[in-house]
């Protein structure tokens, strides 16, 4: 009688599976690849908002892929334009609702960045340049930067790392970490506290 039980209760257990859904994939909104033997310079005027990724590469182009979380976003209007300054990233989307945009962007490391965002993480590594911009709101993380920053979170912390580099980056309400920093550049923490280790003035 128990090896009865036994057997129909593991075949009840066998039975009563439950369905797995499969992950939902990132839509992507714009992929291109430019080559840009000239240009020097990229800006992004982003009134969505959305988390921007931008990485320094070998290569003499510029690589912009823009995805969106979760559902297909019909009034997502991202544009990249080619003018005499550069390129142009624009997304013109009002930052209320629906899903965050996600900017990746591979560029040459001799390339300057000019950032305009209403809101979104921001990570920049490996370029050497003029960088600059501001975010309202989530956190920098910038490596292995050469040249001159001005970047600022209005709300959000601030991390930079393994660079030589001129300017300031500041924080409205967060913290900055200055870590492994050399040259003259300035954290400034307006609500919070500056960290720096193994900073090197001059």
């Amino acid at each position: 009688m128990m090896s009865l039980l036994l057997s129909s209760a593991l075949l009840a257990v066998a039975t009563h599976v439950v369905p797995v859904s499969p992950a939902r994939q990132p839509i992507v909104t714009l992929d291109t690849t430019l080559a840009v033997p000239a240009a020097t310079r990229i800006s992004l005027d982003l009134k969505s908002g959305g988390s921007v990724k931008i990485v320094g590469g070998t290569d003499k182009v510029v690589r912009v892929r823009v995805t969106e979380d979760g559902r297909e976003c019909n009034d997502c209007n991202v544009k990249l334009e080619q003018t005499s300054q550069g390129l142009q990233v624009r997304s013109d989307r009002p930052a209320t609702g629906g899903s965050q945009l996600n900017f990746e962007i591979q560029v040459p490391i001799h390339f300057d960045v000019e950032l305009t965002s209403a809101g979104g993480e921001v990570q920049i590594e490996g370029l050497d340049g003029a960088i600059k911009g501001q975010t309202q709101s989530g956190s920098l993380t910038l490596r292995r930067l050469s040249g001159e920053v001005d970047l600022t979170t209005m709300r959000g912390d601030v991390m930079l790392k393994e660079s030589y580099v001129s300017g300031k980056v500041s924080s409205g309400s967060g913290k900055v970490v200055l870590e492994d920093v050399s040259g003259t550049v300035q954290g400034i923490a307006q609500g919070g506290k500056v960290i720096e280790r193994r900073v090197t003035r001059g």
